[in-house]
């Protein structure tokens, strides 16, 4: 079960959410077995009927995702929900994505609803338009930090909206002294919330100049750049 899976949310954002770090607005809709297992299939409408008021609550767009991913790559059709398309169509994308996902697929358990914060995007990429932001991911482990590394290197990025992506890239991923401090800070704060473990832990800067915490996942599951500490 999801619950058990230290990749879910269900199991890693109870233990952060009121943590004093800026985070988005969230709400958590679970899922029961036979609606995971329809979703294979088709979107039941069950699901939409949950889905719908708990968006409601939100202003659009809102982020949406399942515990275990977002499918953001494929952004316009995925996460990035504005009112302009059918709901169901969204939620069968990621719910496909999610059971396509690796050899067994990921058996999620719930689907998130987060608020939307606008990020200091710098350009789209991908299929599905994607905001390519300044993002970074800090690993811990048994309550300390181990590193820190720019998320969105430039081997990664795929169909750039503009020419100079490039440039913008090794702007939007310098770190300073100030960023390193305020995050180091944010970071040690989810190492002490989590049991002892190995954790990546992502940020966002969004437009406002906020760092915003958004995601985490066990160090094992998690994209790491060559460095001293990857095991």
């Amino acid at each position: 079960m999801s619950e058990q899976n230290k990749d879910s949310m269900l199991f890693w954002y109870p233990k952060i959410k009121d943590l004093d770090i800026p985070q988005p607005k969230t709400k958590c809709v679970t899922l029961s077995d036979d609606e995971y297992y329809a979703t294979m299939d088709c979107m039941p409408e069950s699901i939409v009927n949950k889905i719908a008021p708990a968006i409601r609550e939100f202003k659009l767009p809102v982020f949406i995702r399942t515990d275990q991913s977002s499918a953001k790559h494929y952004w316009e059709d995925t996460c990035y929900y504005d009112g302009s398309r059918d709901i169901r169509k969204h939620l069968y994308e990621i719910c496909e994505f999610n059971h396509c996902c690796d050899f067994m697929g990921l058996s999620f358990r719930a689907i998130f609803i987060r608020e939307y914060i606008s990020m200091a995007s710098r350009y789209t990429a991908f299929l599905g338009n994607m905001p390519v932001n300044p993002e970074r991911r800090y690993f811990i482990k048994d309550g300390k930090i181990l590193c820190h590394h720019p998320y969105w290197i430039k081997d990664a990025i795929q169909n750039p909206s503009v020419d100079n992506w490039q440039q913008l890239s090794d702007e939007m991923n310098r770190e300073t002294e100030e960023e390193v401090r305020l995050l180091s800070g944010y970071a040690l704060q989810v190492a002490k919330a989590m049991d002892n473990g190995y954790y990546s832990i992502d940020f966002c800067l969004a437009q406002n100049g906020k760092w915003y915490f958004i995601d985490m996942a066990t160090g094992e599951n998690s994209w790491h750049p060559e460095c001293k500490h990857k095991e």
